[in-house]
């Protein structure tokens, strides 16, 4: 058989009963022995796991215990030089330094060591075994305030070297005098970056993917295996932040004892080194910590995985020849589709459920014969019902067309047979106008099982128009059963009302907005004038009754219709140019200063001057008296801005007409 059809068949078996039957009682063999050995290995896990934190805590605590160690006897090496030092060390720079010269342990544990008095003054400094020259003051140090006040070795936080530049972290040791006096301080600093202080850790054999870093009480990284993340804080370090968090939300405990545990992808410890404010963390990726237990769970599963296939083969082979009726029941149900006559022989003679299913195999074929005649009369009776309805009526299911009115058809000039089993699509201008109606309707339909909207739409010839549709569910809730549509030619209605909608908010002589129009734009802008100030001109041309007496009223007209449209040149797209009435005009300019507005206001007086009408031989101009208010406040009407610019206007005509006047107090 060629591969095509083997995969064809190999499909077909693959839904059949027989198969599900057979693919069950293989799934319980194989599922009965991964139950087994995912509860043993479950057990096994858990067992492991524990005892791999507890080791790990205890490494960890170890590990703590050396650098303690170390720590103190950083600490008892300063403390055996500070009672060596006499008070004369003191008084002699010279002295002190030889002092420190003659003991090389310190240049062995410390990379700096210097002596400071009680001041804060320096007084020698040893760096890496040779005295140095460069002695800065540390009197504003906090280690060094708080070495001064306690009579044992103080260890700093982490900081910037003044003469390094780099991390370091300084043990400082009180000197006292024989009547108790603190007479200075011996301190020895170490570079965080170096393994001196955290020699353990470098050398200390990890697993790759594995950190070992030291950080304080703050989260300030001590030691880190970058060098550039020393000083840099726990929180951004991977693996560690869900753990640091917790351990800084319950208040930062430095606590005797460690803890180990799995956060996210890593098993982190942390463990704190006793004498000091510092801790010991340890960060393992999950996937190096757990491979001796990955390692066996898969020894575990191989096993699992040869017998199961035992089980799944027995059991499959059972499930096969209890379910050979069921293939032969299969086999006659498929001759229903190629033959007439549905009565016959044929079918498995078998007792139980399979017989039962042949013999209800037999009642349902007749049935169906039965119910298919009776909805082919009911969609011809449906049918001739729509063709006389007289509005546009269409079946729609899945996105395609399934019966459709006569008068549907006429509205679209097309016949049924190109509308029918055709996608909805093609009544639409393009493909977003489409999806922006079921993206419209889905949530009125799941809603109310209805929706009703004007669109843009398109006829078979391409031609758009306005409709007015309305939909309704089938079955309400249920799309899938379809849905009756209702469309309706509104393309003359909708011209009609947006010509009445422009003509009410628009003057017919200039085309601007008229009075009533720029009044609710006012009022509005006043509203939220407190956030959006703005600014309003009120303008009265100058000498336009003698453009009427001379020239006519025709003469008046043309004059207005060119003003209007030397206006609104002037000033922005988002502003508004309104005709009052007569030779009376108004602008809103939204957002805009009252500096930037009498700027506009100049320019329009100025553009109306230089504007002449040329008229049966004459030329006719005018000026423009303008009137400017600021309004900045939203308890200010439309009617008391009107009356402002109004009042401003007078003002402009008073002072000598043709002029911008800005209304104010007085």
């Amino acid at each position: 058989m060629p591969l095509p059809g083997l995969a064809s068949s190999l499909a077909r078996w693959t839904v059949t009963l027989k198969f599900k039957i057979i693919a069950l009682a293989v799934a319980t063999a194989v599922l009965a022995a991964m139950s087994s050995t995912e509860l043993a290995l479950t057990s096994t896990r858990n067992d492991l796991q524990r005892l791999l934190l507890e080791n790990e805590r205890e490494d960890g605590e170890r590990t703590a215990a050396l650098l303690a160690n170390k720590l103190e006897m950083l600490e008892v090496t300063l403390e055996a030089v500070a009672r060596q030092i006499g008070p004369a060390d003191w008084q002699d720079r010279a002295s002190m330094t030889r002092m420190l010269l003659g003991k090389p342990a310190l240049g062995a544990l410390f990379d700096v060591v210097f002596a400071v008095r009680s001041d804060g003054t320096m007084l020698a400094r040893v760096d890496k075994g040779a005295a140095a020259a460069n002695l800065p003051s540390v009197a504003d140090r906090p280690y060094f305030v708080q070495a001064m006040k306690s009579d044992r070795p103080v260890v700093s936080a982490p900081l910037l070297g003044r003469v390094s530049h780099t991390p370091i972290v300084i043990i400082a040791m009180p000197v006292r005098s024989a009547d108790g006096r603190t007479t200075g301080v011996i301190a020895g600093s170490l570079a965080l970056r170096s393994a001196r202080l955290f020699l353990n850790l470098a050398s200390t054999a990890q697993p790759a993917g594995a950190r070992t870093l030291v950080m304080d009480r703050a989260g300030t990284l001590l030691a880190h295996p970058l060098p550039g993340r020393v000083l840099g804080s726990a929180a951004d370090e991977p693996g560690l932040a869900p753990a640091f968090a917790r351990w800084r939300a319950a208040g930062s405990a430095i606590d005797a004892r460690g803890f180990a545990e799995l956060t996210g992808d890593t098993m982190v410890s942390m463990s704190s080194i006793p004498g000091s404010d510092w801790v010991l963390v340890h960060l393992t990726p999950q996937a190096i910590a757990l491979a001796p237990l990955a390692a066996a769970g898969r020894t575990a599963w191989r096993a699992t995985a040869g017998v199961g296939f035992v089980a799944a083969l027995l059991a499959g082979m059972l499930a096969w020849r209890m379910t050979r009726p069921i293939s032969r029941l299969r086999l006659r149900a498929e001759q229903l589709l190629d033959v007439d006559d549905h009565a016959g022989d044929g079918w498995p003679d078998e007792s139980g459920e399979i017989g039962g299913l042949a013999r209800a195999f037999q009642q349902v074929v007749e049935q169906r014969r039965l119910r298919q005649r009776e909805t082919q009369a009911l969609l011809k009776q449906l049918e001739a019902v729509l063709d006389h309805a007289e509005v546009g009526i269409a079946l729609t299911r899945n996105g395609h067309f399934e019966l459709v009115s006569r008068h549907f058809c006429r509205t679209f000039r097309c016949d049924k047979e190109q509308l029918l089993g055709r996608s909805t699509r093609v009544i639409y201008a393009s493909d977003e106008a489409c999806l922006a109606l079921k993206e419209r309707a889905r949530p009125v339909f799941m809603e109310r099982g209805a929706y009703a909207g004007e669109l843009e739409l398109m006829r078979h010839s391409g031609q758009t128009f306005w409709a007015h549709m309305r939909g309704r569910a089938v079955v309400p809730g249920d799309r899938s059963q379809g849905t009756i549509w209702t469309v309706e030619d509104v393309t003359e209605v909708r011209e009609q009302r947006e010509r009445l909608a422009w003509a009410s908010s628009h003057d017919s002589l200039t085309g601007l907005a008229n009075r009533a129009a720029f009044e609710v734009l006012l009022e509005n802008a006043s509203a939220r004038a407190d956030s959006e100030p703005f600014c309003a001109l009120f303008i009265d041309l100058d000498r336009f009754k003698q453009v009427n007496d001379t020239g006519g009223h025709a003469a008046g007209d043309a004059l207005l219709r060119d003003v209007a449209q030397v206006l609104a040149d002037q000033v922005r797209k988002s502003d508004t140019v309104a005709r009052l009435g007569g030779d009376e005009f108004a602008v809103l300019l939204h957002h805009c200063p009252v500096s930037q507005a009498q700027a506009i206001a100049e320019q329009i007086r100025s553009a109306v001057v230089a504007y002449q009408l040329a008229w049966e031989g004459r030329h006719h101009s005018v000026g423009a008296s303008i009137g400017l208010v600021p309004v900045r406040d939203a308890t200010t009407t439309a009617t008391e801005v009107l009356r402002a610019a109004d009042a401003a206007c007078y003002a402009a005509k008073r002072q000598g007409r043709n002029r911008v006047a800005l209304h104010g107090p007085g």
